[in-house]
């Protein structure tokens, strides 16, 4: 059977349709066939005479029945409703809690990397206390402490370099830098930035303290290489003013050395400057000069070798083959036909001389040979520059014009 309005199928006997409560119609729904049309038509009548009675003794009460079933019916679907709504208001607000942690923590970072740290600080502490077992979060909020911890430190710092308590303040340095051994966090950037400009200032501030007071280049070369490494105006200006000290003192030494023609010692000192200082042109300029100095002195130093040698070639010459000179000659015959004869010499050598012995020979008037010998000059050791004497005898000469020469001598150089 049929219902003819929703068309639903139903049982045979059925008299209401299940989905939308009309009476069903047997006519719509007979079979070919006159008896079974009489008997659907029969069953109709009777099935319609009993529904009519029946609506119209509990036709109200079955109203209310249906409205309250309804009531009841949708009870649970509200509750469903009710939790559906409370879930997902909760989800809702959980979700923009954790939106709001995460923007919290992202601007923290945003602030840690560019050094405010206390506004990080802030942001995370805010993350923190809305998700308090976030460990991203926690993780980020510790070292965010280290880091506005130790620039905190960093301001006391500078506060005892404004109070020239550089002792203090370098053990301090010293301490931050320890503890930023193996922290390699983009976050500590600023902290290494401070910490390297106040190492410097540091070193510049105990530098210009010290080499003030230096007056040797290797001292003043030592304060030179500390901060010859630094950056900054302040350091530049301090390494200028040490390279200018040395500058000054090389000038004097190296001058100094000049005057007393110790050229080698001068250049020492003009280079051992120029290498801290190489752009000063006052020593540059004295280095020149020494150097042209030096050339000229050692030239004429090999001028005056050359000619001591030649001299002490020509005195060679001269103690080797005329060291002996004669001053003069006596010589007279005497009553018993002795010839006497006595000279006067001359040490011309530059050296002394020892064991002369002078070989001579003795004419007649006519020239013919009396005799020849040899006489030892006394005294046997003649210092240079000095005279000596030898004399001799020669008998029976018996020539008032008898004449007597040195045919040679020989001499020993000492």
């Amino acid at each position: 059977m049929y219902c003819h309005h929703c068309v639903r199928e139903h049982d045979a006997d059925a008299v209401y349709c299940s989905r939308c409560g009309r009476l069903l119609e047997p006519e719509r729904n007979l079979q070919h066939g006159t008896e079974d049309k009489a008997a659907a038509l029969e069953e109709w009548d009777t099935a319609k005479d009993q529904a009519s009675t029946a609506l119209e003794t509990s036709q109200t009460p079955l109203k209310q029945t249906g409205r309250g079933n309804l009531l009841i019916g949708l009870i649970p679907v509200i509750v469903l409703v009710g939790i559906a709504a409370v879930l997902l208001s909760y989800y809702l607000y959980e979700t923009r809690l954790n939106n709001r942690v995460l923007d919290w923590q992202n601007a923290a970072r945003q602030e840690a990397l560019a050094g405010k740290y206390e506004e990080a600080f802030r942001q995370l502490n805010k993350a923190a206390d809305a998700r308090p077992d976030f460990k991203p979060v926690q993780a980020d909020l510790k070292v965010v402490e280290e880091a506005l911890s130790l620039d905190r430190t960093l301001t006391e710092i500078q506060q005892r370099l404004d109070d020239q308590d550089l002792g203090e303040a370098s053990i301090q340095l010293e301490q931050v830098k320890s503890k930023l051994r193996g922290r390699e966090e983009p976050i500590f950037g600023r902290v290494r930035d401070q910490v390297e400009e106040m190492s410097t200032k540091v070193t510049v501030l105990q530098v210009s303290s010290e080499y003030e007071s230096m007056t040797g280049i290797d001292d003043l070369a030592g304060e030179y290489n500390q901060v010859k490494g630094l950056s900054g105006d302040e350091a530049l200006a301090l390494r200028q003013k040490i390279e200018a000290k040395i500058a000054d003192i090389s000038y004097d030494e190296a001058d100094a050395m000049r005057k007393k023609k110790n050229f080698s010692a001068a250049i020492t000192a003009a280079q051992k400057g120029l290498i801290y200082a190489p752009d000063n042109d006052k020593l540059a300029k004295l280095y020149d000069r020494i150097v042209v100095e030096k050339k000229n002195f050692e030239d004429a130093e090999q001028q005056r070798i050359e000619q001591a040698m030649q001299k002490a070639a020509e005195e060679d010459l001269i103690n080797q083959t005329a060291a002996v000179k004669v001053k003069h000659i006596d010589a007279q015959l005497d009553l018993f036909g002795d010839f006497n004869v006595k000279g006067e010499l001359l040490n011309a050598a530059t050296r002394p001389i020892y064991s002369v012995v002078i070989e001579y020979t003795v004419h007649d008037s006519e020239g013919k040979v009396i005799t020849t010998g040899k006489v030892d000059a006394t005294p046997s050791y003649i210092e240079a520059g000095e005279t000596f004497s030898f004399s001799f005898v020669v008998h029976h000469v018996q020539d008032e014009n008898a004449t007597v020469a040195i045919d040679h001598m020989t001499w020993y150089l000492d």
